[in-house]
């Protein structure tokens, strides 16, 4: 029986970042069947709860670009790679020296998105989730200390994701913390550029998964638009993206479907879902 796993922002979720209005009851009778959907985002997973609640779900999420895979309905920690406090310092330090204001800086942990400010990202999502039961909101830590907020909260950082419409600054200024320390870096959306423990992507989770699950990874078919979904789509049994990737992302996928304004990934898996009942 196939599994599937999605990346979220430009695949599964639209432009608005809304899910389609069939999802929850495609997922729940796909999980009823014994198969499974699961998310695999850049974003931490404390920042998808409501998706992850109001869907229905019952199994683990992929997130912070494959670096912490858990179980959001159990708590269960399937796996996880986190920096050193003292590499977050490093690369906090570093940069603070590029005295840039136009890069926003967070740390992502089990708990929280840390920020020395309320970042334009923070406050958008903020809008977002006003309405939202606070139980379902992303927990944010706003202080301008961050490094000393984390090692009294006795923190575990997974990912810091950095903001910038400067795309050569911030690829330069990853190149200079690759050579003090050992991080895996990557796009995740236009101008969101994620750093992760050396050997975190969606491309490892998954095999870490298929090995927890004992499932078979050539069953596994994926959705993703960008360049941090490219690692799952080398190790999955087949790959799917919507029609709005990037040609690059296009040709490196067994599959192209519609458009995630038309919510292609939710019809692709009821299709799916049609043929097993």
């Amino acid at each position: 029986m196939k599994w599937f796993i999605t990346d979220m922002d430009g695949t599964f979720l639209n432009d608005k970042k809304e899910v389609a209005p069939n999802a929850r009851d495609v997922i729940v009778k796909l999980q009823d069947k014994g198969s499974k959907f699961i998310i695999a985002t850049g974003r931490p997973d404390i920042a998808i709860k409501h998706y992850y609640y109001n869907l229905g779900m019952n199994d683990v999420v992929i997130s912070n670009n494959g670096s912490l895979i858990r179980n959001l309905t159990t708590g269960e920690i399937v796996y996880q790679k986190s920096f050193k406090i003292e590499e977050v310092e490093t690369i906090f330090n570093m940069f603070k020296e590029l005295n840039d204001d136009s890069i926003e800086f967070h740390v992502y942990t089990l708990n929280y998105i840390y920020c020395d400010r309320l970042s334009f990202s923070m406050a958008r999502m903020k809008r977002i989730e006003k309405d939202m039961p606070e139980e379902l909101k992303t927990p944010m830590y706003i202080h301008e200390d961050i490094i000393g907020e984390i090692k009294k909260n006795n923190e575990s950082c997974q990912k810091i994701m950095m903001i910038a419409k400067d795309h050569d600054k911030i690829e330069k200024f990853y190149k200079e913390v690759a050579k003090v320390l050992p991080v895996d870096g990557t796009f995740s959306a236009t101008d969101f550029f994620d750093i992760m423990p050396k050997g975190c992507n969606k491309g490892t989770a998954i095999q870490k998964l298929a090995e927890h699950y004992n499932i078979p990874i050539e069953e596994c078919v994926v959705f993703g638009d960008n360049f941090n979904d490219k690692e799952m789509f080398d190790v999955a049994g087949w790959s799917v993206c919507p029609n709005n990737s990037s040609q690059a992302i296009q040709d490196m996928c067994d599959e192209v479907i519609g458009n995630n304004n038309d919510f292609s990934v939710i019809e692709y898996v009821e299709k799916y879902y049609e043929k097993i009942k």
